[in-house]
């Protein structure tokens, strides 16, 4: 079973379910949840939307990348933003204490049910989502210990990673 200081930290597109399954996987392996830009928000005291008019995107990221630090001294289940890979302190970091997961969602069902009011990075339209993707799947795909695809439903998609996540745990006993 997974080591509760560990952290398993969910990546990929805004959109591609990482709060919702990561609450289901969390669940499945009796683990801790935190959700980012919950965190992210409530540590500022104001919404990701304020947060990127007052600060811009660097003041932002600065933000996330405190919040991932004190989220993965915490282990559990992290569902982080779509850009925490921009940066390449993230990245080392969620290698260094656990595995990563990299959900991997086609982009026309995430244009298809994305609220864009909030998410700030795709304000532009469903275009920019797109470019996004091309932006950062090399990133995704480097930080990534697996990528799983997220084609069926929410449930299905975390009991994936859940029987991965033992998998990869079950290996280092």
């Amino acid at each position: 079973m997974v080591n509760d200081k560990k952290t398993i930290a969910l990546i990929g597109m805004p959109g591609c379910g990482k709060t919702s399954i990561g609450r289901l996987v969390a669940e499945r392996l009796g683990l801790g949840f935190c959700d980012l830009d919950e965190k992210i928000e409530k540590d500022a005291g104001i919404s990701i939307t304020e947060i990127f008019k007052e600060r811009g995107e660097d003041g932002f990221r600065k933000l996330e990348t405190e919040a991932l630090k004190a989220a993965l001294k915490l282990g559990g289940v992290v569902s982080t933003g779509g850009g925490i890979v921009k940066r390449s302190e993230n990245t080392e970091a969620m290698k260094k204490h656990g595995f990563t997961v990299f959900i991997d969602r086609p982009l026309e069902n995430i244009a298809s049910d994305v609220e864009i009011a909030h998410r700030p990075l795709l304000a532009d339209g469903v275009e920019k989502l797109y470019a996004l993707y091309e932006e950062r799947r090399s990133l995704y795909k480097n930080a990534a210990d697996v990528i799983i695809e997220n084609t069926g439903t929410v449930e299905e998609t975390a009991e994936k990673i859940a029987d991965c996540v033992n998998s990869f745990y079950a290996g280092e006993n």
